[in-house]
């Protein structure tokens, strides 16, 4: 295993703590990873005018997902292998990242290389047993101290050290039993999540007509608001930047001043700003970083370009900040416009390894402006749509922390 990389360097991903088995439960017993799962090996003769489609087994268990079709010419690597519907596969490059799940029966018939390890169940355990088992902390730990390597993106796994692993498994039906009940939440949170997907999507395209003007929203008397009107962004406000402490001054991180980098910003929301670090005042004077006033828009205008946010309190951020503090206008109403117009902020951007804008090129940035009672209106709509979709996000938060308890009850 790797012994030389920090453990805080470690990706979400990675899961390198020790493993420890959980005690015997009555009617449980004890085996080896390899007395569950057979290898299998199908070799394809390969045709230089055949069709064959490619697969990737996606980290954090993400699945086995179709990577391309390809004739046999193409195929750089001619040893490859079939697949089936049920194999279970592991990524020996990627299975330190979770590589790894079962084949879907749309991809029954796709091709792999030795890369893969191919397996099937024995008549010990059951696939949905073994697919809640790969979701542990301690499937995971034991995947990442069977690979070896001199850094985490190169480890490779050793196959036969991973079957050495001891397990403990309850009995056939006991484990029907468990595989169904929390299959029926893996099935739920599959709801959920696509639930979530369609709030978005409603979100994006019903942005679009608003900000297009296809949708208009009407006074409380039922009469229509006036025409929008062009404005500059510079008009509306003031704009500040950013800038990044000296990391050689260890002592500018202690402070009780928020500061924030584009990775705090999620995608897709004007609400969720993650604050982790803090600076103090000396941090402040030497360097180029600002404290924004509290209702100011944060513009992500370099790495990350298009992220926006509302902050609520005052803090500073990195250098990838062209930040906005309207003094005219409802600040979610432009928070939205912000997020709506991502392409146009993109359009400004200008340079070659790194994109980005100044504040400049955004204070000459026009906004159609309407009405301040119908920029209200247009906020509290997608505000709402915003809440039901972090209200469905929470349910699935709490979902897989109960999946996750769970499973760490049963084998830890």
């Amino acid at each position: 295993m790797v012994n030389n990389i920090a453990h805080n360097k470690y990706p979400a991903s990675v899961q390198h703590g020790k493993p420890r088995l959980s005690p015997l439960k009555e009617g449980w017993r004890t085996v080896k990873i390899g007395d569950l799962v057979t290898e299998i090996n199908r070799p394809v003769e390969m045709k230089d005018e055949e069709i064959y489609t490619l697969v990737t087994a996606k980290r954090s268990r993400g699945g086995i997902v179709k990577r391309e079709n390809l004739k046999g010419k193409d195929i750089a690597v001619k040893s490859q292998f079939y697949i089936r519907e049920g194999d279970f596969l592991i990524s020996k490059r990627q299975i330190v990242h979770g590589a790894c799940g079962f084949v879907p029966k749309e991809l029954d018939g796709a091709i792999v290389s030795n890369e893969y390890l191919v397996l099937n169940c024995t008549d010990i355990i059951l696939p949905g047993f073994l697919d809640l088992l790969k979701e542990t902390v301690y499937f995971q730990q034991i995947c990442f101290h069977s690979s070896i390597g001199v850094h985490v993106e190169k480890m490779l796994f050793k196959v036969a050290q991973w079957y050495r692993w001891k397990i403990n498994i309850p009995t056939i039906k006991e484990q029907e039993k468990i595989a169904s009940f929390l299959g029926a939440i893996a099935t739920r949170l599959t709801q959920l999540h696509r639930k979530q997907e369609l709030l978005q999507t409603y979100k994006r395209g019903v942005m679009q007509k608003i900000f297009s003007q296809e949708i208009r929203f009407k006074q409380d008397d039922g009469s229509d608001f006036p025409d929008w009107q062009k404005k500059k962004l510079g008009e509306l406000g003031s704009l500040l930047g950013g800038g990044t402490p000296r990391t050689s001054q260890s002592n500018h991180w202690i402070g009780n001043i928020p500061w924030i980098s584009s990775s705090d910003i999620e995608e897709d929301s004007i609400y969720k700003v993650s604050i982790t670090r803090f600076i103090n005042e000396a941090a402040i004077k030497e360097s180029a970083t600002k404290i924004i006033p509290p209702k100011s828009i944060l513009i992500v205008s370099r790495v990350g370009v298009g992220k926006i946010a509302v902050s609520e309190q005052e803090l500073c951020t990195s250098q990838d900040f062209s930040n906005f503090t309207p003094n005219k206008g409802n600040i979610y109403f432009l928070a939205y416009w912000f997020l709506a117009y991502k392409k146009k902020l993109l359009s400004i951007a200008q340079g070659t390894s790194i994109k980005g804008f100044t504040i400049y090129d955004l204070s000459l940035l026009k906004i159609d402006f309407p009405h301040l009672k119908e920029q209200e209106k247009i906020a509290n709509f997608l505000t709402a749509i915003d809440q039901k979709i972090e209200a469905v996000g929470q349910q699935i938060e709490r979902m897989e922390q109960f999946k996750k308890g769970l499973l760490q009850k049963m084998f830890v």
